[in-house]
Parts: C-alpha cells; structure tokens; sequence
C-alpha cells in the first residue's frame, strides 16, 4: 500500500508531542514571554485578565513534583485499582508498574505546562538550553499561553470543565476539547508566522525523537494521551469551521458529553447525548472479601482502541466501536479474584450485534479458546481459571465475567434483579 503524505497539521502536533522539548526560561527575556503571549491572545480571541505566573523548572525537579503529586493525589490504594482493572479487562501486563509507569511517561513527554490549580505556568529548562527559544519551545509556550486563558476565561479545574467528578470517557472529552483548543490556536500561530515554521520543520527534520517510555506503555493508554490532541485537533477544527471561536467558546461552556462526540462532531452539533446505564452491584452476593474497583465507563474511543489491538485491524475496529450510545462497568474482585458486570448500548440492533461479534474475538484471542452457545445469541468462554460470556439482547450487549460458572450465574442474576445502591468504588 503506498504510504500516504501526513497533512501538516499533523505532523506539527505529533512532532511537538515526541519533541517533549522544555519551554526554557533560563534566558529568556521577560520581553520575550510578554510578546508571545499577547500573539497568542490575538490569535485565540482571549484578552489576558491578569498576568501569567512563570515557574521554572528541571526536568528532574518535574520529576520529583510529579512523584509527590503522585503520592497525594493519586494514592496507592487508587493505583491499585486502576492496575487491577486494567488487568481484569486484559489491557495491561502484570509485570507493569502503574506508579512508575505514571511518572516516566509524564517526565518524558510533558514540555512545559499550565496548572489551573496553582494559576501558574510551570517551563521547564534545562542547563544546556541556550538563551532564547528554540522553535519548538515557542510553539510548546505559544500552546500552554492558551491554557492560562483558557483557565482565566472558563475556569478549567470547576464547573462543566471540571473533570474529577466524570466519568473516564466524559473527562477524556473535555480534555480533547481543552487540548484541541489550545493545538488549533498554536497552529494558528505557526501558520501566521511563515519563518517560525519554516525554523519549527527544520527542527523536526534534524531532531531524534525519545518516546520510548509512551511506545513502551499499554496501548490503551499511550493512545488515550495522544487522543487529546489528535482527535480534540480535528474536533475544534470542526468548530471553529462552522462558528469561529465564538463556537469554541460555547463548547468550552458546554463541552462534549462523550468521545464519540469528539470523534464525530455532527453529533456534538446535533446536541445527541449518551445512554446512562447503571449496573448492579453483584459484590454482596459474592461475598464480604469482595470490593468494587471501580464503575466506570469506555466510550467510543477506548473501545475502538481495544478491538484495533486484536486480528480484525484498525478499520474494522472502528466500524465495530461506532454506533456506540453508551456503556457502563463494574469491576470487582477480591486479593486473588476477579470478576467484571459491564452493559453497552447501541444505536441499532445491527451495531449492537456487529460490536458483540467483535467483543466475542476479543474473548477468543486472549483466552486462546472458542466459544460455546448456551442460549440464542450467548456466548460463552470458559477456561480453568475464568468464565465469560457475551449477551446479545437487541440494542443492548451485556459482558460478565467470574472465575467459575457459579458466580457468573450469580452475577447476571444480581443484574436482573432490581437495582440496588452501587458501593463507593476505590477509584
């Protein structure tokens, strides 16, 4: 197949993410940040309310600031969680250090960034950076400018933007709006300064790019960093073609309920929003060694991500994950134990069948087993340790898994009956 040429916009944003070069502020005239910032403001529409606070740092000082934030606002009992959820689903090798995974791939990749809690732009600089900016360190500057404004205008860390209360595919749709913003007003700027992306371009050409830790990491995760950026870019291309700023401005008071919303704007414009689904909280059936992990949601994109990783490729992948209305999961599980409640909604019987096709490959190449048929449209995947099965039920696709029948039973059971309170899961 003849390889395609990538459009530029792009390339630009994909080289900055692997570029990771530090926003020097060792240097820098004062002069030179105010400059940049008022451009920025010009190009994005956004007046400066205040100044922006500069913070310099080293990459080894982010370090040990990301390890202490690690430790107060992501505790290990949560870390836990998430290990064990992803391990439920098959998403992660359980060789993997989620803490330390956290830090190495943010010390890699993040260049300079603006903390809404704090108000404060952190630049990172380096003892070998010279006075001045290089191309790329503008550009990065020029994109976390956006984000103060952003902040000073919208408030990024409360009300709708605020992403702590949502769900993982409601906050990773914010966060492809914040970020699609801020990369479509710095290519904005690239592109009205012909020289600077001229220099940018030379830049890229002659720089090794280190990403071995995001190349390293679990699919679903070191693709779910680069959503933002590349599918929030198109989604605010989308906007900004059909309203301006103006538009992105509205979104930025109402943002996108859900990643299929980013990945296909018309339906953000349109106004469609997810199916809410509640599952039942089987772990009193279980018994009291059991716990709630967490309840939480994929979404178009996480999906698309997941099915891509098995033999039916990229393409069928995202034909299989669109059609999505919604999604919820419980994952549950005791100190050796695991066992997973999730239901799916889907826009017609036909995507809802065509996504459980998929899932049943999924089940059948990890588990190295095929299914048997227990019922019309059930399938089952059974081997020594674990039992799931696959429930078609006209739009709707219902996933469980328990480590024997007797539990999956009781499961499913818990689901039928009438809801009950979910447990507060650990994270």
């Amino acid at each position: 197949m003849k390889r395609q040429r990538q459009p530029l916009i792009l390339v630009v944003m994909v080289a900055l993410f692997a570029l990771a070069s530090p926003v020097s502020a060792q240097e820098a005239e004062p002069q030179e940040f105010e400059d940049i910032t008022q451009i920025v403001a010009d190009v994005r529409g956004l007046e400066p309310l205040r100044p922006i606070e500069l913070t310099p740092m080293t990459r080894e000082q982010l370090a040990v600031e990301l390890q202490e934030d690690l430790l107060e606002d992501y505790p290990e009992d949560e870390q836990y969680a998430d290990e064990r959820e992803l391990l439920a689903f098959g998403l992660m090798d359980e060789h993997i250090d989620f803490g330390d995974l956290y830090i190495d791939l943010y010390s890699e990749q993040i260049a300079g960034y603006y903390d809404p809690e704090t108000s404060e732009m952190v630049v990172i600089r380096d003892a070998t950076d010279e006075a001045g900016f290089t191309p790329s360190q503008e550009v990065t500057y020029a994109h976390e400018i956006v984000h103060a404004l952003q902040d000073q205008h919208f408030d990024l860390d409360a009300g709708v933007l605020d992403r702590e209360p949502l769900s993982d595919d409601q906050a990773l749709a914010v966060t492809a709006l914040i970020e699609g913003d801020a990369s479509y007003a710095e290519l904005q700027y690239l592109m009205e300064n012909p020289e600077l992306l001229e220099a940018f371009l030379q830049e890229i050409e002659v720089t090794e790019f280190d990403s071995s830790v995001l190349d390293a990491a679990p699919v679903i995760i070191s693709n779910t960093l680069i959503f933002p950026y590349e599918h929030g870019l198109t989604f605010v291309e989308a906007l900004y073609s059909e309203g301006g700023w103006d538009l992105v401005n509205q979104a930025l008071a109402d943002p996108p309920a859900s990643t299929e919303q980013i990945l296909h704007p018309e339906k953000y414009l349109d106004g469609g929003a997810p199916v809410e689904i509640e599952v039942a909280d089987f772990t009193q059936e279980l018994g009291d060694d059991w716990t709630v992990f967490d309840t939480n949601t994929f979404g178009e994109y996480q999906l698309r991500v997941i099915l891509g990783e098995t033999s039916m490729g990229e393409e069928q992948a995202e034909r299989a994950a669109a059609g999505w209305g919604g999604d919820t999961y419980l994952v549950a599980g005791t100190d050796t134990e695991d066992a997973i409640l999730w239901e799916s909604a889907w826009d017609t019987p036909q995507d809802a069948e065509e996504f459980a096709r998929a899932w049943a490959l999924y089940e059948t190449e990890r588990w190295g087993v095929g299914p048997t048929y227990v019922a019309d449209n059930v399938l089952q995947f059974e081997t020594d340790e674990v039992v799931t099965r696959v429930i078609l039920d006209g739009d709707e696709v219902t996933y469980a898994m328990a480590p024997n029948v007797e539990m999956l039973e009781t499961i499913l059971a818990a689901e039928a009956a009438p809801a009950t309170p979910a447990a507060t899961p650990i994270s």
